[in-house]
């Protein structure tokens, strides 16, 4: 397995390493990895990191234990297998008759979620649901619709027992993560990146668990996490915009420690207040040998009861640079802010409002940096599908009427 996310993983034994993308995708994408090894030698070593990483058939030896997915991603598995994708749409829409362009889109959309779900839920049967989940993320066209979006949550997770409904952080959002944790179903909190977003999804899941318990729910297998996406935070660049406009030099390290501080504030409100959520970390990096660290997103977060979800290029790299590793403290995530860099972010309004706990009031969140940037690249890949569904339709619709083409 990998060495550096087992030994992560052995820091706190409730860690969890999960795998961000279709797991379906994973044979070619070792192959891929494999075969670009430099020797014999690293492929075998290599080959054996990889053993048992994505085995949900034996629960007692994988080391994933959920995996994630969003609209880009579920574009970017079908994209990359167009032939197959294309038959089995096709048949779809004959065989169901769909003439929409938007039914074609959500067919193929789900269809992938509920074969990654098939793929993980032995290992869902096997742990009793604590591991084995699948995060399906609503369609972002719906993002400021409260309605639509507690509709398609609710067809999600009838999809599959181990299919948790991922659910953007705006104000509209945690609307519809109150609703569906109040019928008992499980969801994944994303497109979030500061504390407000956090302490707005936590109450949100508190006032739906309470209102689920008062009507009696099962809730025996029910999860909440919520996705931190970590490494979006330093690449926000208002906050270099604001440290300019004040005259105030931004490190590489400065800016590393600004995405720190908010992971360890979440964290911290978590413990204290035993929330029932727990923090999901997203969008991980490695770091360059000059900053001090290996990957600053995972030494200043081990020893803590977190989930890691990690890009099959962020896997890559670990193993590629695993030589490189010096270990893990097992308290990395006690490790304070240096206080002098803390003050120097404090400057900043986009990270002071990111920072406070009331930093910002919940119609504000889809109007922050990184929030913006985030759902204009997901729509961007959201489009791609929907072209994709789009020209499968068309096919099949000339198809129907082959006399007609003849008969001019």
């Amino acid at each position: 397995m990998s060495r550096v996310l087992e030994q992560l993983q052995r820091t706190h034994e409730s860690a969890e390493i999960w795998w961000d993308s279709s797991p379906l995708d994973f044979p070619a994408w070792r192959d891929g990895l494999l075969a670009g090894a430099p020797d014999s030698t690293t492929r075998q070593r290599w080959a054996s990191r990889l053993d048992g990483f994505l085995d949900p058939g034996r629960a007692d030896r994988a080391l994933v234990r959920g995996v994630t997915t969003n609209p880009s991603l579920v574009a970017a598995s079908v994209l990359a297998d167009v032939p197959r994708w294309e038959s089995w749409l096709r048949a779809a829409i004959r065989d169901d008759e769909i003439t929409d362009p938007e039914d074609a889109f959500g067919t193929v959309y789900e269809e992938v979620l509920r074969r990654a779900a098939n793929f993980m839920r032995p290992q869902w049967n096997a742990t009793a649901g604590r591991y084995g989940w699948v995060s399906g993320q609503l369609d972002p066209r719906l993002m400021f619709e409260p309605e639509r979006m507690r509709d398609q949550g609710r067809r999600f997770a009838a999809i599959a027992p181990n299919l948790m409904v991922k659910v953007p952080g705006s104000a509209q959002g945690y609307q519809v993560v109150r609703a569906l944790v109040a019928e008992g179903i499980s969801i994944n909190g994303t497109l979030s990146y500061t504390v407000p977003q956090f302490a707005a999804c936590a109450r949100a899941v508190e006032d739906g668990l309470a209102e689920a318990h008062a009507k009696g729910r099962d809730l025996s297998r029910w999860r909440a996490v919520f996705t931190h996406m970590v490494g979006r935070f330093g690449a926000n660049v208002d906050l270099r915009m604001e440290a300019a406009a004040r005259g105030i030099s931004l490190e590489t390290s400065d800016l590393r420690w600004a995405e720190l501080a908010i992971l360890k504030r979440i964290h911290g409100l978590i413990q204290e207040r035993s929330l029932p959520v727990k923090l999901l970390l997203s969008s991980l990096q490695t770091d360059e040998p000059a900053d001090g660290w290996f990957s600053a997103h995972l030494e200043q977060s081990s020893g803590a009861d977190v989930a890691y979800t990690c890009k099959p290029s962020f896997i890559a790299e670990l193993i590629r640079r695993e030589d490189e590793f010096g270990g893990f403290r097992p308290d990395g995530i006690d490790q304070e802010v240096p206080p002098e860099v803390l003050a120097k972010l404090l400057r900043l309004p986009s990270f002071r409002d990111a920072y406070a706990e009331d930093g910002m009031a919940p119609p504000e969140f889809a109007h922050y940096g990184c929030f913006i940037s985030t759902y204009a690249e997901v729509m961007q890949n959201n489009r791609a599908l929907l072209d994709f569904a789009s020209r499968q339709l068309h096919h099949a619709e000339r198809s129907r009427t082959p006399l007609l083409a003849t008969s001019r």
